[in-house]
C-alpha cells in the first residue's frame, strides 16, 4: 500500500527535505496509521525534527490518544529529547517508566531487570487515558527506592502521550504504540551519562556504578533493551559532545625541543613546585573500534599506585591539544567490569616526567619509553598564559598537535606497545585473581581485531 500523506505533499521521498523522511501507511489490520520505518539513524536535532513531524502527521490521522514510546540504554539522553520535545509541544502528556519501578522486586540492586517494571498499573494507566479519564500516576523515590505518592495526569488536549524508559519498546508495550522512538548514545556517552546522572540522583560512588554498569546494566541491555530498539520506527544516535556538561578543558602545547631544567625554571615563578611522577596508561580500546584509527579512547592511569578512570576526547585547535575530561578514582577491579562490556586493551604507556608547576600552568619533560625520547609539555586552563610561556620557552614552531597515543598510531608503534612485557604486569598490580580477564588475553584480542582490519583493507 502507498504511504499515506497530509495536505498536497507528495508520497515520493524527497531527498533534499528532511521533513518528506516522515511518510504514513495503515498498519495491518487497524485503521489506525504508523510512519514508514526511517532505516538510517539520526542525529539528535535531526531525530528531534522528524520525532515532531511524525507526531504532527499521525495526530492529523489518528484519532483518540497517540501513544508514542521513547526508549534506550541507561544514560543514553531519553529524558533530555523528551524534554525537548515536551517543551516544543507542552500540551503532551508524559510518563517516566523509572516511576513505575516496585521495589520489592528489585534483586541485588538491579534496577534494570525487566520483572522490576509494575506493568499492571502502567497499562492501567495507560487504557485510562484512552478512554478519556485523569489517571494517577506513581512516584518514585531513587535514593529511598520507594514509591512516594501519586500524580495526576490529564487527557493531553494534544491527544499525544510519551511513555519514555528502557523498556518502552518492550513487547508489552508495543502493539499499544502508534510511534516507536529508540535513543542511544555515542562511544562512552551511556556510560558518561549513567555515571554523572546516578551521582547526582541516587548519591552512589563512581566505582560502584560502573560496576553496577558492567555486572547488570550491560548485560539487560544486551539481553533484552538493544532487541526492542531495532523495531522503533526512528533511530536516534545521541552523539558524544566532550564539551557538555564536562570540567573546564586543558590546553596543551607539546614539542620535542630540548630543554635544560634551568631554561623553564627561568620563567616561572620562584614559587613554583618541582616534583617526579611515573605514570601508566592503559588506553581502553571501545568496542567495535579500530585500534589504528581511534581517537575516543577510554582511559585508565596509574599513578603512585592509584587507579583513576579518564572520560575524555581530544580537540585539536593547531597548535593547541584540548583536552576536556571527567576523572573518577577507581580500583584496577574494575578492569575487568570494564573488559565485559567489550572495552579492549590497546597499549599501556609509561611515562616518566618532571613536572614544574605553579597557579596558572605546569611544564612537563617527558619520557616516553615507547617512544624512546623526551617531550616538553606546557598545560594550563588559560589558552593565552600557555600560550605565552611556551613562546618564552623558546617552544614556538616546534609544537606537535598530537596526543602521545596518537603519536604512537602515527608511527605505527602499535605492536611494540601491545606486547605486554611481564615486569609491567607485575607492576600494574594486574592478574587474573583482579580482572576477569587478563590483560594478555585483551591483547590478543586486540591484536586480532588488527590483523583483521588489515586483512579486510587488503582485499
Amino acid at each position: 500500500m502507498a504511504p499515506a500523506t497530509s495536505g498536497s505533499e507528495s508520497p515520493q521521498r524527497k531527498s533534499g527535505l528532511l521533513r518528506d523522511q516522515v511518510q504514513l501507511i495503515k498498519r495491518k489490520d487497524s485503521s489506525r496509521y504508523e510512519i514508514v520505518p526511517i532505516q538510517d539513524p539520526l542525529s539528535f536535532e535531526k531525530g528531534f525534527f522528524i520525532v515532531i513531524r511524525a507526531c504532527q502527521l499521525l495526530a492529523q490521522k489518528t484519532d483518540g490518544i497517540l501513544l508514542v514510546g521513547i526508549a534506550g540504554p541507561s544514560g543514553a539522553g531519553k529524558s533530555v529529547f523528551t524534554e525537548k520535545v515536551l517543551n516544543f509541544m507542552p500540551s503532551i502528556a508524559f510518563l517516566s517508566m523509572d516511576n513505575y519501578n516496585d521495589s520489592s522486586r528489585i534483586i541485588d540492586g538491579n534496577f534494570d531487570d525487566p520483572r522490576v517494571t509494575d506493568y499492571d498499573t502502567l497499562l492501567n494507566n495507560i487504557h485510562g487515558l484512552k478512554e478519556g479519564k485523569s489517571v494517577q500516576v506513581p512516584i518514585y523515590d531513587f535514593k529511598s527506592s520507594s514509591r512516594t505518592g501519586y500524580r495526576t495526569v490529564e487527557v493531553p488536549s494534544s491527544r499525544i502521550v510519551i511513555i519514555e524508559g528502557i523498556y518502552a519498546l518492550s513487547e508489552r508495550l508495543r502493539p499499544l504504540l502508534d510511534l516507536r522512538v529508540s535513543v542511544t548514545g555515542g562511544v562512552h556517552f551511556d556510560l558518561v551519562k549513567r555515571v554523572l546522572r546516578d551521582i547526582q540522583r541516587a548519591g552512589q560512588e563512581p566505582e560502584e556504578i560502573i560496576h553496577q554498569i558492567s555486572e547488570t546494566v550491560y548485560p539487560m541491555y544486551k539481553a533484552f533493551i538493544e532487541p526492542d530498539l531495532r523495531t522503533a520506527h526512528i533511530k536516534i544516535i545521541n552523539k558524544f559532545n566532550p564539551f557538555t556538561g564536562f570540567q573546564n578543558p586543558t590546553y596543551i602545547l607539546k614539542s620535542p625541543r630540548t630543554l635544560t631544567m634551568d631554561q623553564i625554571r627561568a620563567v616561572l615563578s620562584k614559587e613554583h613546585k618541582e616534583t617526579m611522577e611515573e605514570t601508566y596508561d592503559i588506553y581502553l580500546l571501545p568496542p567495535g573500534e579500530d585500534p589504528e584509527a581511534c581517537q575516543s579512547y577510554l582511559r585508565m592511569r596509574n599513578r603512585d599506585g592509584k587507579y583513576n578512570l579518564m572520560f575524555e576526547e581530544w580537540v585539536t585547535d593547531s597548535p593547541f591539544i584540548i583536552s576536556p575530561r571527567i576523572t573518577f578514582e577507581v580500583s584496577v577491579r574494575l578492569l575487568g567490569g570494564l573488559m565485559a562490556l567489550g572495552y579492549t586493551i590497546a597499549a599501556i604507556l609509561k611515562r616518566s616526567s618532571h613536572v614544574f608547576s605553579e597557579e596558572k600552568v605546569s611544564v612537563k619533560i617527558d619520557w616516553l619509553e615507547q617512544l624512546n625520547r623526551h617531550y616538553v609539555q606546557v598545560q594550563g586552563r588559560d589558552r593565552l598564559y600557555v600560550n605565552s610561556v611556551a613562546e618564552q620557552l623558546g617552544l614556538e614552531g616546534s609544537y606537535v598537535p598530537r596526543t602521545y597515543i596518537e603519536q604512537i598510531q602515527l608511527e605505527k608503534l602499535v605492536d611494540e606497545v601491545m606486547a605486554l612485557p611481564d615486569d609491567l604486569k607485575t607492576k600494574l598490580s594486574i592478574d587474573e585473581d583482579l580482572v576477569s580477564s587478563s590483560p594478555r588475553e585483551a591483547l590478543s584480542r586486540a591484536s586480532a581485531d588488527k590483523v583483521a582490519v588489515r586483512n579486510k583493507l587488503k582485499r
